[in-house]
């Protein structure tokens, strides 16, 4: 007769399975509330970017150069939220194979990296221009008044968008390929897995945030120099109140030229480095959920960078803050009279209606 036999299994192995189900459901906690996040940062990012390029139209702001290469920063800002950024709440909230946006077909595919390549560098290389042309204006007095003026910074900012866009056209021929099941395989070609990550990202990572930062940080260190070298002759010497003036706006916007710099590298860099570096390397080795968490994180931070710039001029630009509070005044004020003369009209037609009938009925028969 034969008895039923169960081989036990070891509390030590139930303890491993319980242990690991448990790491995976709280990476997918913090994958599923990081992909929110993106969805949050694409709304108040477009929001608050939307919101600076009307601030810094106003005519108090427009008039510099310097407003004028932050309106394109805004612009690009703008665009690379709704790359790489949008894609972590489709992927993980809308995708029912977490796939991404730019697997849809290889028009997605193409589109969407060259935009995002695009928008991320020429935004980077605008803030640059901004730091370059305030360090040119206070070591090269006559650039000012030979190639600093306002009306060649729609040159620069041509040619600056102009070889971003040339730079990365290979993007829109070369990058992804369709596969015979009528799938597409994005970043990489069917000769080249390596095509984008690392090799493109590699070039990336210069264009984006090596030499955009280098630039930023001999700039600004000279800058500040001079600004703060101002400041104690000034005080030493005394000065009137249009040198008071000028030198106040000059800390501004030095203030603001630190913050958004050191913005920019402390949250741009470490996803830059990971996807050349690591990305690869950790796809081979870890589980597929753990590499989404770090990617998504990762992205989370990057993008935070083209979503915040609002909030840091409004923290570090009295004169940004003057012109907001202006704008909305003036909303209220118009949105004040529209409605009064709304409600002035609609009594005058009450009036009018009252007129008539009380003159129709003291009219003669005839007249009726």
């Amino acid at each position: 007769m034969a008895s039923n036999f169960t081989v036990p299994i070891p509390i030590v192995y139930v303890k491993n399975e319980m242990l690991i189900r448990s790491e995976i459901s709280r990476r997918s906690f913090v994958i599923h509330y990081l992909s929110i996040y993106a969805l949050v940062l694409t709304i108040f990012g477009t929001i608050g970017n939307v919101l600076t390029i009307v601030v810094l139209f106003r005519r108090h702001l427009r008039r510099f150069v310097t407003v004028r290469y932050l309106i394109a920063v805004s612009i690009c800002d703008i665009i690379s939220l709704y790359g790489w950024n949008l894609n972590n709440f489709y992927k993980f909230n809308i995708s029912p194979v977490e796939g991404n946006i730019e697997d849809l077909s290889l028009v997605h595919c193409r589109l969407i990296s060259f935009m995002t390549f695009v928008a991320l560098q020429l935004s980077s290389w605008c803030l640059s221009a901004v730091s370059l042309d305030r360090c040119l204006s206070l070591y090269w007095l006559q650039w000012k008044e030979s190639y600093g003026k306002i009306r060649y910074t729609k040159y620069y900012l041509t040619f600056l968008t102009l070889t971003c866009l040339a730079v990365n056209s290979h993007i829109l021929f070369l990058n992804g390929y369709s596969t015979p099941s009528n799938g597409v395989m994005c970043y990489r070609t069917s000769t080249n897995y390596h095509y984008i990550y690392p090799q493109w990202e590699r070039v990336h990572l210069v264009l984006y945030n090596l030499c955009p930062f280098a630039i930023m940080c001999i700039c600004n260190t000279y800058i500040i120099y001079v600004t703060v070298k101002s400041s104690r002759s000034h005080n030493l010497g005394g000065s009137n109140r249009n040198n008071r003036k000028n030198l106040e706006r000059y800390r501004q916007f030095t203030a603001l030229l630190i913050i958004v710099t050191f913005a920019f590298v402390i949250l741009t860099l470490p996803a830059c480095i990971y996807f050349v570096f690591f990305r690869n390397n950790v796809a081979l080795t870890t589980q597929r959920n753990y590499r989404y968490m770090i990617q998504i994180f990762l992205n989370s931070i990057q993008f935070t960078c083209h979503g915040i710039n609002f909030f840091l001029y409004c923290f570090s630009a009295s004169s940004f803050r003057h012109e907001l509070y202006g704008m909305f005044r003036e909303l209220v004020y118009h949105c004040r009279c529209k409605c009064g003369c709304l409600y002035h009209n609609d009594q005058q037609n009450i009036h009018m209606r009252r007129y008539k009938h009380g003159n129709h009925a003291n009219a003669s028969p005839l007249e009726r």
